[in-house]
C-alpha cells in the first residue's frame, strides 16, 4: 500500500488528533504554550508534511503508520528540547532559575519519590531522569550510561510496570 492509500484508509481526524494531546501533554509538562514561536498543533502540522514531502519516509518504515507518526512526533519533540537546551545552555545562567524551572523541578522530585515508593531502584529512576530531560531511546541512554541496551530495556520494562502503580497518584502532580 502506497502513503496516499494508507492516509486514505486511516481515521485521520483521530489520528491527528490523538498526535495533538501527546504533543500538548508532552510540551505541557515545561510549562509554556508555545516553543519558539510553535504550538503543539504546529509540531503535529509539521510532522505531517514532512510526511507527504517524503522528509519522514514511511515505506521504508517496518511499522504501522500511526506508529511512524507517533514515533517522527516523539523524536521531533525531543529533538527540539534537545536543541533548546544546547543553544540556551550557557545563556545568562543567573536567568534559567526562575519561577517555571524551579515549579518543574519540584514536580521531577514528587514523581521522583511516587517511584521510589513503589519500589524503583537507582537504575529506574535514573531511566526516569532521561525521560524527564526528554531523552528516550533507549540506544541514546545506553551510549550516555556506558551500558549495553538490553539492559535499558529490561529497565524500562520495570519502570513502565511501576508506571502503572502510580499514575492515579502522579495525575496530581501534573
Amino acid at each position: 500500500m502506497n502513503l496516499a492509500e494508507t492516509i486514505r484508509s486511516e481515521d485521520m481526524d483521530e489520528v491527528i488528533d490523538r498526535m495533538n494531546a501527546y504533543a500538548i501533554s508532552r510540551l505541557k509538562s515545561v510549562g509554556e504554550k508555545t516553543f519558539n514561536g510553535k504550538s503543539p498543533v504546529d509540531f503535529v502540522g509539521d510532522i505531517i508534511l514532512k510526511v507527504m514531502e517524503g522528509t519522514r519516509n514511511w515505506d521504508s518504515s517496518a511499522c504501522s503508520f500511526r506508529l511512524f507518526l507517533f514515533g517522527c512526533l516523539k523524536s521531533d519533540i525531543s529533538n527540539f528540547f534537545t536543541t533548546m537546551k544546547n543553544n540556551h545552555s550557557n545563556d545568562f545562567p543567573e536567568l534559567i532559575v526562575n519561577e517555571t524551572l524551579i515549579n518543574i523541578e519540584e514536580k521531577r522530585k514528587e514523581a521522583s519519590e511516587l517511584f521510589k515508593k513503589a519500589g524503583s531502584d537507582d537504575d529506574e529512576l535514573t531511566v526516569f531522569e532521561y525521560w524527564m530531560d526528554g531523552i528516550f531511546k533507549p540506544a541514546d541512554i545506553a551510549k550516555d550510561l556506558g551500558i549495553d541496551v538490553k539492559e535499558v530495556y529490561v529497565i524500562i520494562k520495570r519502570l513502565e510496570r511501576k508506571r502503572e502503580k502510580i499514575k492515579t497518584q502522579a495525575i496530581t502532580i501534573i
